[in-house]
Parts: C-alpha cells; sequence; structure tokens
C-alpha cells in the first residue's frame, strides 16, 4: 500500500486545500473506486489526519482513499465547507484516469459534520460530477438553532449563524436537499449517541425511501458518537460500507443475479403465494 500526501486540489482565494492518496496493495484499484473521506469537528475543528484510519481499512477493501482538507468556519462562513468538498469530487473526476478509477465511482463519504458535508456536496453537484454513492456517519440530517434542539435536529448556530432564517436552515439541511435522482445512501449511525442522536439518520432514510432512493441503515447498539475510531469496530464497519458499495455501485449486476438464483422471494409475491397456496393442497 502507497500513499501521497498534500496534494493541492483547490486553491480559494490562494489559500491552497489539500488531500491526500491511500491506495490499495500493489497500487492499483480493484473496484476502480474512489471514496472521498471528510473528516469531523463540528464544521469548526479537525484536521484530515483523523480519518487516516478509516482512509487505511478501504484502502485495505480495494478502494483508493482520498481523506480532504476543507475550510473551517472560523476560516470561511458556510457554505465555502460544502464546496470546497465539491471541489475535491470534481479534481478526483477530472483525475480519474490518472488515479485508475472510473470516474462514476466517485463515492463521499463522512463522519459527523463531515458527512454533513458529503451529503450536502452530493445535493449540490447534482450532474457536475458523477457521485455514485454517500456514506454518511452519525451525521445531522435536519439544522436548527433552536435551545434545546429538537429530536432528530442539531443545533448548529456555528455553521449558519444564530439568527439563520427557515429557509437558510432548509438550504444547509441534507433532509431537505435530497430528492429522488441522489445516489444510494449508506447511513451509520450509534444506538447511544447522544451528541447526534440516531433519529437524525432515521429521519433522512425514511425520506430518502419517500423520494425512492436506495439507502441502508445501520444503527449499532450501545455504540457512540465517532465509534468507528474504536480499532475494533474501525474494520468491520468499513466492511459493512464495502459490501453496500459492492451491491449498489461495483458489481449490481452480479448481486442481481445471485438474488434471482438463491432467493426465492425474488419471483415475487404472486409465485410464492402460489407455491403456499399449491403446498396446503398437498396436505
Amino acid at each position: 500500500m502507497s500513499n501521497d500526501t498534500s496534494i493541492t486540489y483547490a486553491a480559494p482565494g490562494g489559500r491552497e486545500l489539500k488531500l491526500d492518496l491511500y491506495r490499495p496493495e500493489g497500487d492499483t484499484v480493484p473496484t476502480r473506486t474512489a471514496v472521498i473521506i471528510v473528516h469531523g469537528g463540528g464544521w469548526m475543528l479537525g484536521e484530515r489526519g483523523m480519518v487516516a484510519p478509516l482512509a487505511k481499512e478501504f484502502a485495505a477493501q480495494g478502494f483508493l482513499a482520498v481523506p480532504v482538507e476543507y475550510r473551517l468556519v472560523k476560516e470561511a462562513p458556510w457554505p465555502a465547507q460544502r464546496d470546497d468538498v465539491v471541489a475535491a469530487a470534481e479534481w478526483v473526476a477530472a483525475n480519474a484516469g490518472e488515479l485508475g478509477i472510473q470516474a462514476d465511482r466517485i463515492v463521499l463519504a463522512g463522519s459527523s459534520a463531515g458527512g454533513h458535508l458529503a451529503l450536502m456536496a452530493a445535493a449540490t453537484l447534482g450532474g457536475k460530477a458523477r457521485i455514485g454513492a454517500v456514506l454518511s456517519l452519525f451525521s445531522a440530517s435536519e439544522l436548527t438553532v433552536e435551545q434545546p434542539a429538537p429530536k432528530g435536529t442539531f443545533g448548529a448556530p456555528q455553521l449558519v449563524g444564530p439568527d439563520a432564517s427557515a429557509e437558510v436552515l432548509a438550504a444547509a439541511s441534507p433532509l431537505h436537499q435530497v430528492n429522488a435522482d441522489f445516489p444510494p445512501v449508506f447511513l451509520l449511525h450509534g444506538g447511544a449517541d447522544w451528541m447526534i442522536d440516531p433519529q437524525a439518520s432515521i429521519n433522512l432514510y425514511q425520506r430518502l425511501v419517500e423520494l425512492g432512493v436506495k439507502a441502508e441503515m445501520h444503527i449499532v447498539a450501545d455504540a457512540l458518537h465517532e465509534f468507528v475510531e474504536e480499532p475494533g469496530l474501525c474494520g468491520p464497519m468499513v466492511s459493512e460500507m464495502a459490501l453496500f458499495l459492492d451491491r449498489v455501485m461495483v458489481a449490481p449486476e452480479r448481486w442481481a443475479a445471485e438474488t434471482q438464483e438463491h432467493n426465492l422471494f425474488a419471483q415475487g409475491p404472486e409465485a410464492v403465494m402460489a407455491l403456499m397456496q399449491k403446498l396446503l393442497a398437498e396436505h
């Protein structure tokens, strides 16, 4: 496994923004997929090195992992953070050939504030850069300035300002920005998360299903916020995300064929009910 670090992907206002590349063993990318990883920290602190353990696990499972830097709110006001993640995705797409990936296999992933930014960047990009999937880990889905924040929402005056209007809040909330054309979404949350209640992911999952977007949600029993930083959980959680990406983006045809071959219920309700009636009649 080889890494390239501190590559400049954009320079808004002359401020150079960096990313790192974590490659799988052998320097090829068998999945032909890049996973851009956005760190958390409440939009106020943190740096891309925080997600190095996640990046190493993704690289070990055949992905090009790309931790990215973005401007924090003390340096630039919202939506600069979202725009930086958008710029990172566009850089990866523009350099897909050199990176050994397909330009339509770019995944935006992030934990906490980073997951919020990944979702918002995917919503912003639309057709400008093909995002194959989003991985949102214990992220806020609906922002508020109410105190205390209603369950399922997250107080974010540091991002949008203490007097943000309903329109500004909605424009910065993934729950209100997803649409029927949104890429597949994997949601991961800790059941004991007191920083961002798991209801945030539940609400977003329900909204995605209503829209007809492919979505998968995992709530991990007794897990706290940022639990993927725990060594024993990091690898297994990345394996769950890797399986999701394989099923919905990397090799969906293979998985669909396996379902048709091995799952009786793939025949549909009428065929299954007819079989049940036949079995009952034989008795």
